[in-house]
């Protein structure tokens, strides 16, 4: 009796058709090891139009709102033109001026990042140098000494490997123009009727998956685009609050740091850590009470921005533990390189809606099979749980 029931819980009849379902998986995984350089080329089309996709889906998100709220008096078309066209707008009026003065502190930075790093690691051995930490701060100097040394002899010494890798930079270059012309293309065709793309979708999936189609899709694009939006908003945000108290204390370079302490904060607890220590540096090449006013404003607006700013722009519906943040972007970011890093998050809430739902069916085939031996509780996968 338990061997049948077991049978049927998982599909079939008799025991043999438990073990031509593992054969035929064996054979499956085997076949598609020895023949996987058919699907190099659709690796490569996945890889060549991922960018600027997800570059319009984030357009989309960010812009669909405001869409939405004019399309109720004019038409979508109109309303997605007037949107694209303010946007171009701004960015051509204020974005050539902030381009050329983020580019030249940049360039400036990068140049004189070294002597910072040097003039850094002087004022700290000078204030331990009469303290009892003395030596083990000496030591750990000349160990980072170490490193950089040897980074910057690996790198002369290969340097003509590099240089033959040159193609590589300009596709990258390539491919970062390509993404940014046809990204706004397709987020405009999304944008002007997001249903069409949709209901095609819907079309290929079975009548009887319809519906938990359609729930899942629900619940993926509110998340997504809180998500997406509450990012934008926020490094948007953390960005004018840097530049602003950086420029009242007088921290030098204080744009292209509150520009980059923005951007790297769509990267969760690593990017602001990341945009810290460039600033920390040049706080130490002022005086040392630019120091104490740099962590000062530093820690302050973290704190602002997460208490006040983050919570109402976001919210808490990922519900994502700062543990697995950590590990997800450990993860993504070894699988996928920097864009790993940048969408982990989503990407890893898309797989754990999808991994909750199977769950929950096997739940619910496994309390009407074995519910004699004790049901799972929370069987049903409850879409108000995300969208409340």
């Amino acid at each position: 009796m338990e061997k049948n029931r077991l049978m049927a819980f998982l599909g079939g009849k008799t025991s043999y058709f438990v073990i031509g379902l593992v054969a035929l998986s064996a054979l499956a995984i085997f076949l598609l090891n020895q023949i996987s350089y058919i699907f190099n080329p659709l690796v490569t089309i996945v890889l060549t139009v991922m960018p600027p996709v997800i570059f319009a889906g984030v357009l989309y998100y960010v812009f669909n709102p405001i869409v939405s709220r004019l399309s109720k008096k004019i038409s979508r078309t109109w309303a997605v033109a007037i949107v694209f066209l303010v946007a171009l707008l701004i960015l051509g009026l204020a974005g050539v001026q902030a381009v050329q003065v983020i580019s030249s502190q940049a360039q400036e930075l990068v140049q004189q990042l070294p002597d910072l790093f040097d003039n850094f690691q002087a004022e700290i051995e000078s204030f331990f140098a009469s303290t009892p930490f003395d030596n083990q701060v000496t030591q750990l100097v000349d160990s980072m000494d170490k490193i950089v040394t040897d980074v910057t002899g690996y790198v002369a010494d290969n340097w003509q490997a590099g240089a033959s890798s040159l193609g590589n930079i300009f596709s990258a270059v390539s491919s970062t123009l390509v993404t940014l012309f046809t990204g706004p293309i397709i987020a405009f065709f999304l944008l002007k009727d997001p249903q069409k793309f949709y209901q095609a979708v819907l079309r290929m999936i079975p009548p009887g998956f319809r519906p938990d189609f359609k729930k899942l899709t629900r619940i993926a694009n509110q998340q997504l685009g809180d998500y997406l939006k509450g990012q934008v908003i926020a490094s948007l945000v953390l960005g004018v609050m840097y530049w602003i108290t950086f420029l009242l204390i007088g921290l030098n370079y204080a744009t292209v740091l509150a520009v980059a302490a923005g951007i790297l904060c769509i990267i969760p607890y690593v990017g602001p850590f990341i945009a810290f220590l460039p600033g920390l540096f040049i706080a130490f090449q002022d005086s040392s009470f630019m120091v104490i006013k740099f962590l000062i404003v530093w820690f302050a607006v973290q704190l602002l921005h997460g208490d006040l700013v983050v919570p109402r722009v976001m919210g808490d519906r990922l519900k994502i533990h700062p543990i697995t943040i950590l590990v997800v972007l450990l993860v993504m970011g070894d699988l996928l390189g920097f864009v790993g890093v940048i969408f982990g998050i989503p990407i890893y809430t898309l797989i754990k809606l999808v991994v909750v739902y199977l769950f929950s069916r096997f739940k619910q085939r496994y309390n009407r099979f074995f519910k004699d031996k004790g049901t799972y509780e929370d069987s049903e996968f409850s879409e108000e749980d995300y969208l409340e």
